[in-house]
């Protein structure tokens, strides 16, 4: 298990840590969360991954890019890091919600099974309504709902 240095990527602040565990082995979890176009099946609001550009490579791990449609949004992630079957960061280039944007996945092997913590760091944009809402509300829901759908999916 390799440790991000979350400073090397963003010096935004830590702003949500949603925890899950899972009863399902962690080969089994990384399976679906590292499946960039699977991303639909699990991740609420996403309706569409495009993988667009590979790593130097020629793979879709650390250093590839996607975009994927959110909602009416186009978020354009890069994979920041990668780390199998342990987690992965991504950033999402500045948008009107959030910047200087880092979210990690980090899976930690248990006996019964897998926890699952990801974390969002960012610094908050926009006005303070919509600044208020993103934090308190559509991200923790999001977020939330999408570790519930990833442990459907994988204790099935």
């Amino acid at each position: 298990m390799e440790v991000l240095d979350v400073k090397q990527f963003t010096v935004a602040p830590k702003q949500l840590r949603i925890e899950r565990f899972i009863h399902a082995p962690i080969d089994k979890v990384w399976e679906v969360v590292s499946d960039h176009k699977g991303m639909t099946s699990w991740m609420p609001m996403i309706k569409e991954v495009d993988l667009t550009k590979a790593n130097s490579q020629g793979e879709w791990g650390e250093g590839c890019e996607r975009n994927c449609q959110f909602g009416p949004d186009l978020l354009e992630e890069k994979i920041v890091h990668w780390d199998p079957p342990y987690g992965y960061a991504y950033m999402i280039a500045d948008m009107h919600i959030v910047k200087n944007h880092l979210g990690y996945f980090q899976l930690t092997e248990k006996i019964e099974g897998t926890e699952v913590i990801w974390t969002q760091y960012y610094d908050p944009n926009g006005n303070i309504i919509k600044k208020w809402m993103a934090k308190n509300i559509m991200l923790p829901s999001v977020m939330k709902k999408a570790l519930k759908n990833l442990q459907n999916k994988t204790t099935v």
